[in-house]
């Protein structure tokens, strides 16, 4: 038995989460379940699996302190023999923690000793990350790759990617594959573009499309997602210079619609796109319908491309 788990924070089970995807995707690909809790379950696995979570950044979010719960969660999975760090190198929680001794926030179990342990435990964690993955298949491109990733893909995440910046650097996937997608271009459409008066879509996409063609015998490239509703509420951290967007929703609409069009031209019809549907409805019954939970500008799990965009059983 395998199974997927977060000491540290629970593991959304709200289907339309962003994190909740993330975890499902690696859940599917290792034929794991998801222990959503931390659950003295997870010690009759075989093997016990840390999701860090989609949005995190190398460091410890304790909201509510280094409680006796994130204390006995660890231990829990401290006692188990077989653990794997995903997506990153594991943490090192004792040393992590160590820095809250004495904290008001903090149990008084986690001392200097049992803080010791918890380092030594995470020195010899191995972990498992998309590239170690073996797949015909892979996905690469900004945050929204896990939304139109297929099934069977490896997905090489980056979030905060632009399509201007991936093509400066050069465009470039690690491995053997017989099948590269590539989803770029909704930073920028959201952010930069209209920005810059001067910027040539069509030279833009053209060199895309060539720098793309270049990493795999098969190439799919992804449409830009459909433009967001402009009342919902979006995290700081999808700002740019203060701003959720720039340009008005018809300039993002009518260049969303052009740069479509481009690439399905420059990359003869091989483009993955989410029904057509999505990108003329009221954007604010696009939002509540096929978004993620809450907030931010991603599709919400039950609609993504391996199921379907939401059309069959596997969907919503």
């Amino acid at each position: 038995m395998k199974v997927i788990t977060n000491p540290i924070q629970n593991i959304a089970k709200n289907a339309k989460s962003h994190t909740h995807g993330w975890a499902q995707l690696w859940s599917d690909q290792l034929k794991a379940s998801i222990d959503h809790k931390c659950t003295p379950n997870i010690t009759k696995a075989d093997v016990v699996y840390i999701d860090h979570g989609a949005n995190f950044g190398g460091t410890l979010n304790l909201f509510g302190g280094a409680t006796k719960e994130v204390f006995d969660r660890i231990n829990i999975v401290m006692s188990c023999e077989c653990v794997v760090s995903l997506d990153w190198d594991m943490p090192n929680y004792g040393e992590m923690l160590r820095k809250r001794i004495g904290a008001k926030t903090t149990y008084e179990g986690i001392s200097e000793t049992w803080c010791d342990m918890v380092s030594k435990k995470c020195k010899t964690i191995p972990s498992l990350k998309q590239t170690d993955l073996v797949t015909d298949s892979v996905i690469v491109g900004d945050s929204h790759t896990i939304a139109f990733a297929d099934r069977g893909d490896r997905v090489y995440r980056t979030d905060g990617r632009t399509l201007f910046g991936s093509l400066k650097k050069g465009l470039e996937v690690s491995g053997n594959c017989k099948r590269v997608t590539v989803c770029l271009g909704s930073i920028d459409i959201r952010h930069h573009i209209l920005r810059h008066p001067e910027f040539s879509l069509k030279y833009t996409l053209k060199e895309y499309v060539r720098q793309g063609n270049q990493l795999a015998e098969d190439v799919w490239f992804t449409a830009p997602v459909p433009v967001e509703f402009e009342g919902r509420r979006i995290p700081k951290s999808g700002f740019f210079k203060k701003t959720p967007f720039f340009g008005s929703w018809k300039q993002r609409w009518d260049l969303t619609n052009e740069f479509i069009e481009i690439l399905h031209d420059e990359a003869k019809g091989k483009v993955v796109m989410p029904p057509k549907e999505w990108y003329t409805m009221c954007p604010e019954k696009y939002a509540n319908t096929f978004m993620e939970h809450g907030s931010s500008f991603h599709i919400a799990p039950p609609y993504y491309r391996k199921n379907d965009w939401g059309v069959s059983a596997l969907g919503a």
